[in-house]
């Protein structure tokens, strides 16, 4: 199989559309409201401060989209790692509804979003796919396809025979076919996003990390390698890729790492037996792929990355042979494309909306959904720096139990959910 090039946004990054013209921090600059972190939901928060006539200025370390809004898999999944149940169940009878209404609607607001601003980023609505594999899996569809159902959504089971015409493989017993999702090009999309925030008068400030933050009489100062960002509130949108800047922010998430691989565009004949629709898919597996079809015909798979060190440092080996074994045409493909992002998990799979202190304030936790989730927090944040109602309780700073242990942690749920999707892979395997 043929040598790839690594780099830091893959795909993504050699076809993107253009990114706006931004600038390190050199001098010192003064704003309403500091965002830390130029991903979705930095962005998103900036864009509905902005519609407030707020004075937003955003800091990044690297480029708009450098963490994992410009590295993920492009997919628009609907509702969260949680299932409504369990959101309701969670949040309890003061928050439940404004909790589910806020998971059943960020598909529909993101596709708003995009199309009334005109975002160039490929997006296409065709629905969300998951795949399930033995009794297990196959109770989890069906439990969540009704559970949507209850809420007036759209969610579709169908059988093994109608999953592999739908999808071009028989690797699943069944399949959930839900009304809401579909895909996007994630680096265009932030880029995007920061174009429109910039033309309605908020700046964004890349390549410039967040040092300290310094609380003074006016509000707060953020240092950066080269000047100064004097705010009277901040928010905090950093995920998978918090830092010490804030003390103990970084313990509310585990960040897990994510590897993708893509191939070079495929052969017509060969592209139209896989995924014909071009929907994206996901797993019921403990250890799941994901993958998806792009427009110019590259197949995109991903799955869980590295466990000890850099993210990008992670082998892609496993999900490309899973790719090989799901459609045997892409057997002796040539895989043009590695790279790698970083998702932020939460103990109880919830995401978190926090209050840090006065005038501070964090969101972060997607659990692997990120592109709708994400962009949906930054309206949260929004509203919570603006000491508006939220739909999500806002608490103070969460701590993951035993965050010190989370990479023995990760190690461990790894080796169990191999074995038991293996165990899971047999019997399907033994079905008639």
């Amino acid at each position: 199989m043929k040598a790839h090039p690594r780099n830091t946004h893959g795909l993504w990054g050699q076809t993107a559309v253009t990114a706006p013209a931004t600038a390190p921090l050199t001098h010192d600059f003064e704003t309403e409201i500091a965002i830390i972190g130029a991903g979705f939901t930095g962005l998103r928060a900036a864009l509905e401060l902005r519609a407030q006539d707020r004075d937003v200025a955003i800091l990044d370390a690297g480029e708009i989209g450098h963490g994992c809004s410009g590295r993920n898999g492009g997919q628009v999944n609907p509702g969260w790692k949680m299932d409504l149940h369990e959101i309701a169940e969670h949040y309890g009878h003061e928050h439940a509804h404004s909790a589910l209404e806020l998971a059943k609607t960020a598909v529909p607001a993101l596709s708003t979003l995009i199309n009334s601003e005109g975002l160039k980023c490929e997006f296409i609505e065709n629905g969300y796919v998951q795949g399930a594999t033995g009794p297990r899996g196959l109770a989890s569809i069906n439990q969540r396809a009704s559970q949507w159902v209850e809420q007036g959504i759209d969610a579709e089971i169908l059988s093994a025979k109608a999953g592999q015409d739908l999808l071009g493989t028989d690797a699943y017993d069944g399949v959930m076919l839900h009304a809401q999702g579909g895909n996007l090009h994630p680096l265009s999309y932030a880029r995007e996003l920061g174009r429109v925030v910039l033309e309605r008068g908020g700046a964004i400030f890349t390549g410039s990390q967040a040092k300290e933050i310094r609380q003074t009489a006016q509000g707060f100062t953020i240092t950066t390698q080269d000047g100064h960002l004097r705010a009277r509130k901040i928010i905090l949108a950093t995920n998978g890729y918090t830092d010490r800047l804030w003390d103990g922010l970084a313990q509310a998430v585990v960040p897990v790492a994510s590897s993708l691989s893509a191939t070079a565009p495929l052969t017509q004949p060969v592209a139209d037996a896989i995924l014909p629709g071009r929907h994206s898919v996901s797993e019921t597996r403990r250890i799941q792929v994901y993958y998806r079809m792009t427009r110019d015909r590259r197949f995109v798979i991903g799955g869980r990355g590295a466990t000890f060190g850099a993210a990008e440092e992670g082998s892609t080996r496993e999900v490309r042979e899973i790719a090989e074994r799901y459609f045997p045409a892409l057997a002796g493909v040539e895989w043009t494309h590695d790279w790698a992002g970083t998702v932020a998990m939460t103990w109880d799979h919830a995401p978190k909306l926090m209050r840090l202190a006065d005038g501070v304030y964090a969101g972060m936790g997607f659990n692997g959904r990120g592109v709708a989730m994400a962009t949906a927090m930054g309206g949260q944040l929004a509203r919570a720096v603006m000491q508006q109602p939220t739909d999500l309780p806002l608490k103070p700073l969460y701590k993951t139990p035993f965050h010190g242990l989370r990479t023995l942690g990760i190690f461990g749920t790894l080796v169990k959910g191999r074995i038991l999707d293996r165990m899971d892979r047999l019997d399907h395997r033994s079905r008639p």
